[in-house]
């Protein structure tokens, strides 16, 4: 089955339980929503993932889309803690692009994070090392600030940037010799640098239907850049995402 390689903050599980919200009390919910998105980054062609959601938050353990972890405020409007997160891999079938390379697994990744708050703005950062042998490390930054905030609607606009080791660059934008020969020769010999993959910018909406019942949207645009963007894999440098969810609280 062909997945998408994609960051948590597409589900609207975080959207509802990020390890930035403050939690006064435990809560839960459960729903389902429907990503739309590349196949792969630098696909040219889209699919919609439809996924189940869960979202829980008790303060301390937080489970939201794809990641789950643990957070310790210290003070100031920051939070740190670890986190795991699941990544989608690629199937050499995605795009006549690929054929001749090597599928990439799905995989856990693992790691920490530190997020601030003060007021509308926020920022964080999380560093998640895959955990399948030879997938490399990545990094996020992204900041942003809540434009919107009524009891029955959010808006928040955020942009980030995604850094990735040699391994993750080379795995996700690579192509081995073998891969090159087994493409007979359309796909370059390519080994990128560790370096930026790529930027993106995204609105979210969260809308309260009722004390139990919310739903959520996100849009957004992406570019991948550098060594990323060079790569023969990629069809298109810029893509658009998008993700719709309903949910209810506990």
């Amino acid at each position: 089955m062909r997945y998408l390689h994609f960051a948590a903050a597409l589900t609207i599980g975080v959207s509802m339980a990020t390890p930035s919200s403050p939690a006064y009390a435990a809560e839960a919910s459960l729903g389902a929503q429907v990503n739309v998105m590349p196949k792969y980054d630098g696909a040219a062609s889209y699919r919609a993932l439809p996924l189940p959601l869960f979202a829980y938050d008790n303060g301390l353990f937080f489970v939201s889309g794809l990641s789950a972890g643990i957070r310790y405020p210290i003070g100031a409007g920051i939070t740190t803690g670890l986190i795991a997160q699941f990544d989608f891999g690629r199937d050499a079938d995605d795009s006549a692009r690929l054929a001749g390379t090597n599928d990439i697994s799905n995989t856990a990744r693992v790691g920490a994070f530190v997020d601030w708050r003060h007021g509308k703005w926020h920022a964080s950062l999380n560093a998640l090392q895959a955990t399948h042998s030879g997938y490399g490390l990545k990094v996020r930054l992204a900041g942003g600030f809540t434009a919107l905030a009524t009891p029955k609607n959010t808006v928040d606009l955020t942009v980030g940037a995604t850094f990735g080791n040699g391994d993750y660059m080379n795995t996700y934008f690579g192509v081995t010799e073998q891969e090159s020969l087994a493409s007979q020769s359309r796909l370059a010999r390519y080994s990128p640098s560790a370096g930026i993959k790529g930027v993106d910018a995204s609105v979210t909406w969260k809308h309260q239907l009722n004390p139990h019942w919310s739903t959520a949207a996100v849009l957004g645009v992406s570019s991948l850049v550098g060594d990323a963007a060079d790569s023969p894999v990629v069809e298109h440098k810029a893509a658009i995402f998008g993700s719709v969810g309903l949910a209810y609280r506990f």
